[in-house]
């Protein structure tokens, strides 16, 4: 959907954070939430920690986790903790504007998790035995740092953890769009749309690293124990093989610029790319050629997915069941018919940004959709039942922002093997609705509802809402669900 994509600038952060001051260390016997007067941060043992870590060889290539990681600790030893949420991190790291939605934009939460990742890394290759360590409790973002003590002796509180780390970058190119003056008649949000898309490249140009980043993950996802086992073993089983298809963003981007949805024939044949003319009057810039006409050929010669896209296909590969299977991660434009009648198939996205979403409309009671005219997502309920409404639309900007998740479980093309999809009326819907079945208590107490257990799991689909409350982490929770058999 376009706030999956089009609110999600993916922009390189500088690692000008670094050259700010950090308190002094406190007392090794105290508790580390007291704030300490900046200007004398070179002698606390808790930056010296941090420089450390910025350092290492595991943060040497990942400068937006690396400001990340600075940021919330600059502003938790300096006592100011009230700041150490989505919003202002999304502002003062991520380069978004402060009137940003972040119930619609991930990236704060999606690069918190991968910092979270990478500060385990650390600590268990580079500094195992490191005194003092930091981590990012997961519901926040306030870094704690602990003691590292022997086993038997309790560990002293030295500060709250750090922020998200990015799964890899490349040495790469990255295009901007360049966007014309906007004349009297045409709406302001197009040009701010097309401009902010830009910046997608960062996170597109990891999918080259995405299949070495899977197979080399060392420690699998756990989070699978339970019912939630159930559903992956059904999807990643011995004789057929698992197919991952992220989202088409640059879809998104023709549909936003044609104000109309692109069905799943014209998407296969291509013809929807025709519907872009070059005289649109957006260019891109490339780092060799200069600007070039925003066409049909440059947007079939470029594949754009989200970082949240790719943030999920790991998680999904690191789960246990999947490690033996090897499964492959596909962009949605390079995927044919045949390969999802072949295999069991997980897609993300909804079917603005993933059209193959529409071989299940038959399955599917919730139906999420964008009305691009409007510039709107919202999702069908097809059969209501008693209580429920026929849509489930996001609020006015004169309230709180709910986004829209469905989860659903389904039988495979042509009725042979199983399907996953994930999707939402924003990114913050479908990272809902991956975050629900990697939580083991939420999954549980739905799973017990629904007659699933760890050796059985029947069909569903679950419609999930989530907000972001007081610039943090948004909760997802269930609304309506059906079993399908």
């Amino acid at each position: 959907m376009k706030s999956e994509t089009i609110s999600s600038r993916m922009r390189l952060v500088s690692l000008s954070h670094l050259s700010r001051g950090f308190p002094r260390p406190l007392p090794s016997s105290s508790n580390s939430n007291a704030p300490v007067s900046p200007g004398s941060y070179r002698d606390d043992e808790r930056w010296k920690l941090v420089e450390e870590i910025l350092a290492s060889r595991t943060f040497a290539k990942a400068s937006r986790l690396s400001s990340f990681l600075t940021y919330i600790c600059q502003e938790t030893l300096e006592g100011r903790s009230d700041r150490v949420n989505e919003q202002q991190i999304g502002v003062h790291v991520f380069s978004r504007s402060p009137s940003y939605q972040a119930a619609d934009d991930s990236i704060v939460r999606s690069q918190a998790r991968l910092l979270r990742q990478k500060l385990d890394e650390y600590f268990e290759h580079e500094r195992p035995n490191a005194p003092l360590r930091v981590s990012i409790p997961k519901g926040g973002y306030v870094p704690v740092f602990q003691r590292n003590l022997p086993v038997d002796t309790p560990a002293a509180m030295v500060e709250p953890p750090a922020a998200p780390p990015v799964a890899a970058t490349l040495p790469v190119s990255i295009p901007t769009l360049v966007t014309p003056v906007s004349q009297p008649d045409e709406p302001a949000k197009k040009g701010r749309s097309v401009s902010s898309f830009a910046g997608w490249a960062v996170a597109v140009l990891l999918l080259a690293a995405l299949v070495a980043d899977l197979t080399l993950r060392r420690s699998p996802d756990t989070s699978s124990k339970g019912p939630a086992g159930a559903v992956w073993s059904r999807i990643f089983t011995p004789d057929r093989e698992a197919l991952i298809v992220s989202s088409d963003d640059a879809l998104v981007l023709v549909q936003e610029l044609t104000r109309s949805q692109v069905s799943l024939d014209d998407y296969l044949s291509g013809s929807y790319l025709e519907k872009l003319q070059a005289s649109s009057g957006q260019s891109v810039v490339t780092k060799s050629n200069g600007p070039v006409p925003l066409s049909a050929s440059w947007l079939n010669s470029h594949q754009y997915t989200s970082m949240a896209d790719l943030s999920l296909a790991m998680r999904i590969a690191r789960v246990p069941e999947a490690m033996p299977v090897h499964p492959e991660t596909r962009y949605a434009r390079d995927v044919r018919i045949d390969d999802l009648k072949s295999r069991n198939v997980i897609l993300i996205g909804g079917i603005g940004a993933n059209p193959w979403v529409s071989l299940f409309e038959n399955q599917l009671n919730f139906m999420v959709n964008y009305d691009w005219k409007a510039s709107r997502g919202y999702v069908q309920n097809k059969s209501p039942q008693k209580g429920e409404p026929a849509s489930y639309e996001e609020t006015g900007p004169d309230g709180v922002h709910h986004s829209y998740g469905v989860l659903a479980f389904l039988n495979g093309v042509g009725g042979t093997g199983d399907a996953l999809l994930f999707e939402g009326s924003g990114m913050a819907g479908t990272e809902s609705a991956a975050d629900f079945l990697f939580n083991q208590e939420a999954f549980r107490e739905f799973a017990q509802k629904i007659g699933g257990s760890p050796a059985h799991m029947p069909h569903f689909e679950v419609l999930l809402e989530t907000a972001s409350i007081g610039g943090n982490a948004p909760q997802e929770r269930v609304i309506a669900y059906r079993v399908l058999n």
